[in-house]
């Protein structure tokens, strides 16, 4: 599996600090959610017309990919709304820029809040279906996150069922399921199966009022180990990336400790889950 780090996590570096950063852990990927104050990724400064070939370049020397445009589309909106169609225009400008430039995946939400408020799905079921339909021959898989209502991985595998097969796809965002629906990750597994083609991996504890409490991997109660034995046995050779919430949450510990501890940690983790399948 690969390891890749989330730019949610770094919302003071530039683009230098996030790259040098990256090489010098000898990651393989990083997903795209914001740079500095910018969280749109078609008005990212590193992405526009200026600077896109020096920025290729810089990727390609360090020996890093862009594994993800985390976007921040939702197709929950009402169909026919305003809001929806604006979402879509979005969306597949999005496609249209992982296609020229290599990127195999574009998130996409059912909502913004993780939590499983409202939302139109059988609106959102026709936008996903027509945006696979418009990324189908441009070697881009659009991925749901598991979140919202689709926490519930029996409904998102069902929502996810009538996309073109070559173009859809799931991010696992191991949190979720366990949070919102208490999924272990063998049921998720079991539900969703090579449908998973990205893994967001988190460890948080919930407080006593509720509220969710991030913390270094390895010392909250989200089952990554569990999580990652799973996709290990089901064959799952893809990216695990660390989405630590500090451009949401300033007050999380900065990501160069952060970052580092989530290398080491993997790394650890994957070669005791390789050692254990081995015997």
């Amino acid at each position: 599996m690969k390891l890749g780090f989330s730019t949610i996590g770094c919302p003071q570096w530039d683009w230098a600090e996030i790259l040098g950063t990256a090489k010098d852990m000898g990651i393989d990927g990083l997903e795209i959610r914001g740079v500095e104050d910018e969280i749109d990724p078609m008005k990212i400064t590193i992405f526009d017309a200026e600077h896109l070939e020096k920025t290729r370049t810089q990727l390609a020397q360090a020996g890093i990919e862009i594994a993800m445009i985390a976007s921040s589309v939702v197709l929950g909106d009402p169909m026919g709304s305003r809001e929806g169609e604006q979402q879509m225009v979005q969306a597949k400008n999005q496609i249209d820029f992982a296609s020229q430039n290599g990127i195999p995946f574009v998130r996409v939400l059912l909502t913004l809040d993780p939590n499983p408020v409202p939302a139109d799905l059988p609106a959102a079921k026709e936008r996903y279906e027509q945006l696979c339909s418009y990324a189908a021959n441009k070697n881009v898989r659009v991925l749901v996150e598991s979140c919202g209502l689709l926490s519930d991985s029996a409904k998102l595998a069902t929502f996810i069922a009538d996309a073109c097969p070559e173009s859809r796809g799931v991010l696992w965002d191991i949190q979720h399921p366990f949070r919102n629906c208490a999924e272990k990750p063998k049921q998720t597994v079991a539900n969703l199966g090579k449908e998973i083609r990205y893994v967001q991996v988190k460890d948080s504890v919930v407080d006593d009022n509720g509220e969710i409490e991030y913390r270094m991997m390895g010392l909250g109660d989200v089952p990554v180990y569990d999580a990652v034995k799973q996709l290990y046995q089901m064959g799952y050779e893809g990216y695990l990336t660390l989405e630590w919430l500090k451009r949401w949450r300033p007050e999380l510990r900065d990501p160069d400790v952060i970052f580092y501890h989530f290398q080491t940690y993997m790394e650890t983790l994957l070669a005791e889950i390789e050692n254990e399948e081995r015997m």
